[in-house]
């Protein structure tokens, strides 16, 4: 089961809703992400790769690009790009002259990374009969991805068209086996009540949260990217035909009520807790 949504708007906190429910139903349920499995001792698969991903990406996403007027150095290695805080550093720094190819070609290691985890995490969970969530579907990074590219590009008649081509095939391959998760939702919400949550929760955005890397930060490019994002979403969980969760500002105990009865009527949810309930 995965969850997908602009930034803020909920999705981990529902994800751990219906996991804590499924558990109090005697189900065994993993939690799976990207980030988790970069904490694992020495060089084994897939730890190893997954580190060495997770920096490229950055790196490539930050391709070309300059912090008070001196081009960005990111080490390559995860434990001294980890030790330095780079993560936090891109968060808080104002980074220009990104080239519209780095966020792209970090698109495809976000895709390169995924299908290790899913055949490497998810697919092994579910085979042992395990439930798996995930908290944030990772479409939703290489859109932003994407997105950040077109946003920088200065040729329209080049880099925006990979751009469109690439979103089109990132839809389809995030419906396919193996990414394609049996249960999908979309949690979907108004942008501006989504800052709020998020400012509420971390006090700040993070690296992908807003045009950073298109040297643009705060709310104001935050909300131009969610939004845009929120109609690729939209579009794509119709397509797909995943569930659509409502989010409002009317208190998160109804939220999660209304999300938590959403999940289990789903055909496929319904079929196996029904013995449980």
């Amino acid at each position: 089961m995965s969850f997908l949504g602009v930034d803020g708007i909920g999705k981990t906190t529902l994800s751990r809703e219906v996991g804590s429910y499924l558990e109090s139903q005697g189900f065994t349920v993993r939690h799976v992400a990207w980030r988790p499995l970069l904490s694992g001792e020495g060089r084994q698969w897939p730890g190893d790769a997954l580190q060495e991903l997770w920096v490229e990406a950055f790196r490539l996403l930050f391709a070309g690009g300059q912090r008070a007027g001196e081009p960005l150095r990111m080490p390559r290695d995860y434990r001294s790009w980890s030790e330095a805080g780079w993560e936090n550093s891109l968060k808080d720094s104002h980074v220009t002259g990104v080239r519209p190819v780095g966020p792209l070609a970090a698109a495809l290691v976000e895709l390169a990374a995924n299908l290790v985890v899913a055949a490497e995490q998810i697919q092994p969970a579910l085979a042992r009969g395990e439930v798996v969530l995930q908290e944030s579907f990772p479409f939703k990074h290489v859109i932003k991805e994407v997105l950040i590219s077109r946003r920088i590009t200065t040729d329209r008649s080049s880099w925006s068209q990979t751009a469109r081509l690439m979103r089109t095939f990132f839809k389809d391959i995030f419906n396919a086996f193996p990414l394609r998760p049996h249960v999908g939702v979309l949690v979907h919400g108004p942008v501006d009540l989504a800052y709020r949550w998020r400012m509420a929760q971390s006090g700040s955005l993070g690296v992908l949260e807003d045009y950073g890397a298109a040297g643009e930060k705060g709310e104001a490019a935050f909300t131009r990217l969610q939004r845009e994002t929120a109609d690729i979403f939209h579009r794509a969980a119709r397509d797909w035909d995943w569930l659509v969760h409502r989010v409002d500002d009317g208190g998160l105990h109804a939220n999660l009520a209304r999300g938590l009865d959403l999940v289990l009527s789903h055909p496929e949810v319904a079929r196996f807790t029904a013995p449980h309930r």
